[in-house]
């Protein structure tokens, strides 16, 4: 055999492993992805963001409640119970937490309409919605046996609601004490 075909033989002989070395010596090439070999093109690595790499947070969990010292509450008596928010206001007093007074200087007055079934315990919106939500929640889960938590309502705060009261009750006919 001649010398240069020799050359030639080896140096193909070199290419061919050196080929079969860098097909088996990078196992995070996918084969199929990039072609197969000889097509020249090849992929990186995957850099698929999963969800919880996206850069969104979870969101931040509510507010603790606040000591009842800071909750400032208001009762409507929605029932045609006489007396109801009055004693019902003493007694959440008498628990710390702090009454807002209205005009009249009290903590309780009538509901703009009776005939409520079930309580509702109210807070008031803007700046301070997320903190008074979970103080209404607690007072909800804590005093009125996990009554229904709601914004308060223009029609519900009428001109009776101090302006103080981030909690507002508005007691229905179930906070009437059984005989």
């Amino acid at each position: 055999m001649n010398t240069g075909t020799t050359r030639v033989v080896i140096v193909a002989a070199l290419v061919v492993a050196g080929f079969v070395v860098l097909l088996n010596g990078f196992p995070s090439v996918d084969r199929e992805a990039s072609g197969g070999p000889g097509t020249g093109t090849s992929t990186s690595p995957s850099t698929s963001v999963s969800p919880s790499d996206t850069g969104t947070l979870p969101p931040e969990p509510p507010p603790d409640p606040q000591p009842p010292k800071k909750i400032h509450f208001f009762v409507l008596n929605g029932t045609n119970s006489t007396g109801l928010a009055g004693i019902e206001a003493q007694h959440l007093a008498n628990q710390q937490l702090t009454p807002a007074l209205n005009a009249a200087d009290s903590a309780a007055d009538d509901a703009p309409t009776k005939g409520q079934k079930k309580t509702i315990v109210y807070f008031r919106g803007g700046n301070d919605a997320e903190q008074n939500q979970a103080d209404a929640q607690w007072v909800a889960d804590t005093y009125f046996d996990g009554a229904t938590v709601k914004e308060l309502d223009p029609d519900v705060e009428s001109d009776v609601v101090p302006a103080e009261a981030n909690v507002v009750i508005l007691l229905g006919e179930d906070s009437i004490p059984s005989a």
